[in-house]
């Protein structure tokens, strides 16, 4: 969410806080072509917690992005779609999946070696502490 006394004239800036982070860019587009029950939009972005998804549409509702609609069933029933302002950012979204696409074999590459950089960091912080208990306990 948006606090009014954060927003500056950067408009980049902006953008990025309302759509930042790891769940509200594939969120917004799972509810790209239609409305989506909570339950199926949780299990379509796989990995999120039910608690994470929650607090994420929130944030997108307060944000103006998502509009929740309560449906009297039994069960009752909540649908998730855009507003018109979260339709706004779907070509943003489409060219982020383009350039993935286009760059799906130099991405894979890149995070692969971050892997790779970040196995080699983790041993040599357990060989440092190895270490240091060896030269502690003697």
């Amino acid at each position: 969410m948006v606090n009014n006394l954060e927003i500056n004239k950067d408009p980049l800036n902006n953008a990025l806080k309302l759509i930042s982070g790891k769940w509200k860019i594939k969120i917004l587009e799972k509810l790209s072509n239609r409305s989506i029950r909570f339950g199926k939009l949780k299990k379509n972005l796989d990995t999120i917690t039910s608690q994470m998804l929650s607090k994420q549409l929130k944030e997108m509702e307060n944000d103006t992005l998502v509009k929740r609609k309560v449906i009297k069933s039994n069960p009752i029933t909540v649908e998730y779609s855009l507003t018109q302002f979260g339709n706004s950012s779907l070509p943003i979204i489409r060219s982020l999946i383009k350039w993935g696409s286009i760059n799906k074999r130099k991405m894979s590459r890149v995070i692969e070696k971050d892997q790779e950089r970040a196995i080699d960091l983790l041993n040599d912080e357990i060989r440092f502490k190895n270490l240091q208990r060896k030269n502690f306990y003697g």
